[in-house]
């Protein structure tokens, strides 16, 4: 993988991170102010308006992990094109469910000024499934310090460098 490769992974991963966070500057960061993001019916426009409906949808479940798996690349220099599997999990406490997604963040990054963001942006769905889910154990257990969806998670003080 090369340098520029791997800028594009670190910005489809702080996107990723952004959603579960609630962290619109990470999502902010990850997409050039004039990407075009498009996901089916749900939206189709440029950064600001995406990061809104990003975080407001994320902001209707309890916790949400967004896990970037294979990953493939073209890359022609100026542009590189990528699709990247991701296999989404929502928690839905108020329903008692979760809500799993499989599928493939795709789209093209750009290079401007020695920095790499995503420029256009789609997904595609593969499966999906929503389940009754058992939280008893995570609600009782005390042991380790629990996540946070904001800059109040235990992560952020090892990750001062982001956004």
């Amino acid at each position: 993988m090369t340098l520029a490769q791997e800028s594009v992974r670190q910005a489809l991963y702080r996107y990723a991170r952004g959603a579960d966070r609630l962290d619109p500057d990470l999502i902010r960061g990850a997409f050039w102010p004039d990407a075009r993001v498009t996901l089916g019916t749900i939206y189709d426009g440029n950064t600001a308006g995406f990061v809104e409906v990003a975080i407001g949808f994320m902001s209707m479940f309890a916790a949400t992990r967004h896990d970037i798996g294979n990953m493939l690349m073209a890359d022609d220099g100026d542009s590189i094109g990528y699709e990247a599997y991701v296999r989404a999990w929502h928690w839905q406490a108020d329903k008692g469910t979760e809500l799993e997604v499989m599928g493939r963040y795709i789209g093209r990054a750009e290079q401007r000024g020695g920095e790499w963001r995503l420029a256009e942006h789609g997904e595609l769905m593969d499966w999906g499934a929503e389940r009754p889910v058992d939280d008893s154990w995570f609600k009782g257990n005390a042991e380790l310090e629990k996540g946070e969806r904001s800059r109040a998670d235990g992560s952020y003080r090892w990750l001062t460098g982001l956004a």
